[in-house]
């Protein structure tokens, strides 16, 4: 039986949380490639993030636009303008509770829908349950030292998606998850070697504290081995230990990590659109 009452409060707790998730990715990779001209554009009570056109949309969208004032068609018309600089449309994910005049804007620029991405939550509750035992899984929490094991197995676990994201991309996700003062890094290991990695977020913005799980990979040779829900709950149990009361994870429908998700006990919040102006 669902468990959590979608709101519009609680809807934009889950798109700031967002917001502030991909801006800190954007400034963290600024900081690690300062000759880069990565920034964050701030519109619509959302941010843009703009970095190096090879990298595509995953670290080159709008989240969050619409949550608070209507941006001025100027606005948008300069960041469309940043973008196709870069040889990238402007791809703007929205959220179904924004202000109907974001819509209308985007309407007006020609915009159309080609993609969704669902949001997943999970209320933590005081204590932990039970949690299903992954035989032979072993997770540990990666320190400074060890970060390069981190390194290795997310780009490994990734891999196979090099067709679709440069190498370059993953390693910049991954640099980027090890840099920042709010995620903690996890392993898996099997028999000793490491089967899949992931990263939690720690995020509060204006006190509306939301743990974000993301950047989780299994290596090819253990899938279909319960890697990623023994990192599920693992990090579960950080997040309420560090005092959050909300989780969340973004996925497309239908995929590996949406079904994850869902076997972990989350719950669909809502569904955004992607809209794009080429």
């Amino acid at each position: 039986m669902p468990t959590i009452s979608v709101t519009p409060e609680l809807a934009y707790r889950l798109e700031r949380a967002e917001a502030r998730h991909l801006a800190r990715q954007v400034e963290t990779y600024a900081q690690l490639r300062p000759g880069q001209s990565a920034r964050v554009i701030h519109i619509a009570g959302g941010v843009a993030a703009l970095t190096a056109g090879a990298f595509g949309r995953k670290l080159n969208h709008v989240t969050g636009f619409g949550l608070a004032t209507s941006a001025a068609e100027d606005e948008l018309a300069a960041l469309e303008g940043q973008y196709a600089a870069m040889g990238l449309a402007t791809e703007v994910d929205i959220c179904p509770y924004v202000d109907t005049g974001a819509l209308q804007l985007l309407a007006a620029r020609g915009y159309t829908v080609n993609a969704f991405s669902n949001t997943y939550v999970k209320l933590l509750g005081d204590s932990a349950p039970a949690s299903p035992a992954v035989s032979g899984v072993d997770i540990q929490t990666i320190t400074a030292a060890d970060a390069d094991s981190f390194f290795t197995a997310c780009i490994a676990g990734f891999l196979l998606q090099a067709n679709t994201r440069p190498l370059a991309l993953l390693e910049a996700l991954a640099r980027i998850a090890m840099a920042r003062d709010d995620t903690r890094l996890y392993v898996a290991r099997v028999d000793g070697k490491i089967a899949g990695s992931a990263g939690l977020g720690l995020i509060d913005p204006e006190g509306e504290a939301v743990a974000h799980l993301y950047i989780a990979s299994t290596l090819p040779e253990y899938r279909g081995r319960g890697i990623q829900q023994a990192l599920l709950h693992a990090r579960l149990a950080d997040a309420r230990q560090a005092g959050f009361s909300l989780a969340s994870i973004t996925a497309r429908p239908g995929n590996t990590s949406a079904r994850n998700a869902l076997r972990a006990g989350f719950e669909l919040a809502y569904t955004k659109s992607t809209f794009v102006r080429g």
